[in-house]
């Protein structure tokens, strides 16, 4: 038994991580929204810098951070789906190559 087998792991198709990240991407849209409500009516430039650091700034980073869950959970998808692919046309050419008796 290794190590890697003791770690529960997502499914390549389990919906689940693409729903975190849209929903990471929107709580950063949020934040951003807040930043920038909170900094549109101040006009002195020290009093925005706080609300620019503490939502604009973690609001970007939870977008990035979505997406990027986002972008992982697509490309374990689409590497699953080639696999499986794969796997068909290795199987149709070997019953190809039975049915015509090609010897390997």
């Amino acid at each position: 038994m290794t190590p890697e087998d003791d770690m529960p792991t997502l499914r390549p198709l389990s919906p689940g991580p693409v729903y975190a990240g849209i929903a990471l991407t929107l709580a950063g849209f949020v934040l951003i929204a807040v930043a920038w409500g909170q900094t549109a009516h101040e006009t002195n430039v020290a009093r925005q810098i706080p609300y620019v650091l503490s939502a604009g700034f973690s609001g970007l980073g939870l977008v990035l951070v979505g997406v990027t869950v986002v972008n992982i959970a697509a490309k374990r998808r689409d590497a699953l789906l080639r696999e499986q692919q794969t796997q068909l046309l290795a199987d149709a050419l070997r019953e190809l190559s039975t049915a015509l008796d090609v010897p390997r």
